[in-house]
């Protein structure tokens, strides 16, 4: 298990933000806001090591994507590549991560989710944004996550870089009230089914454990 690493977020975040994404992120799954990088940490080399596609697959891999599948010798190759790197802890932590990036997103809290964020799906989340009316106020409760899964991974051995889909399903409540509390769209009682793929990127092997939303369908 991965030790507890405090958030380092920018000045002038309220306390109970911090808390809040520490509650979310706080574990090292690669979902952390991004620590300071020390001079006298090293990376071990020895441990980037890819195995041949005949390796058995770990137990890890094998009750989440099955063991007899080009995603599991990927996922193998990971864990291969960077020793400590637990995938169960990755799809835990990008299950908090969807769900305190989607009700951010859905109050205009844009400006928290930039170190999570490519500039393309920053971009996007902002133009969303930027197009709604200003005196009303988005309202966004999840009920619960019902469903997350890998779909797919890709991984480069040259450049240690690893993208891993996500296929989530969740149940939430959304709604816009107007300055007067008056409900002007969706409704604040009945759960919405959604569904949607996002994938994360992380360059497997650096200090910085952070995964990044590149992209969302």
């Amino acid at each position: 298990m991965s030790p507890m690493l405090q958030l380092l977020i920018l000045a002038g975040i309220a306390l109970f933000l911090i808390f809040k994404l520490r509650g979310i992120l706080g574990t090292r799954t690669g979902f952390e806001q991004r620590p300071p990088v020390h001079p006298s940490v090293t990376i071990d080399q020895s441990s980037k090591v890819v195995p041949d596609d005949e390796e058995e697959i770990d137990e890890e891999i094998a009750k989440l994507v099955g063991s007899n599948t080009e995603c599991a010798k990927t996922l193998g190759n990971m864990k291969a590549y960077e020793r400590n790197f637990s995938v169960q802890e990755f799809v835990e932590g990008a299950g908090k991560a969807y769900e305190w990036i989607l009700t951010s997103f859905g109050e205009g809290k844009i400006d928290d989710l930039k170190p999570f964020l490519s500039l393309e799906v920053f971009n996007s989340f902002k133009e969303g944004v930027d197009q709604r009316d200003p005196d009303n106020m988005v309202k966004v409760q999840f009920v619960r996550t019902s469903g997350k899964h890998i779909k797919d991974a890709k991984f480069e051995p040259a450049s240690g870089r690893g993208e891993i889909t996500v296929e989530f399903s969740s149940e939430l409540i959304s709604y816009v009230e107007d300055p007067k509390g008056n409900i002007v769209e969706g409704d604040k009682s009945n759960p919405v089914h959604q569904n949607d793929e996002w994938t994360f990127s992380r360059i497997m092997g650096k200090n910085d454990p952070n995964w990044i939303l590149v992209a969302t369908g």
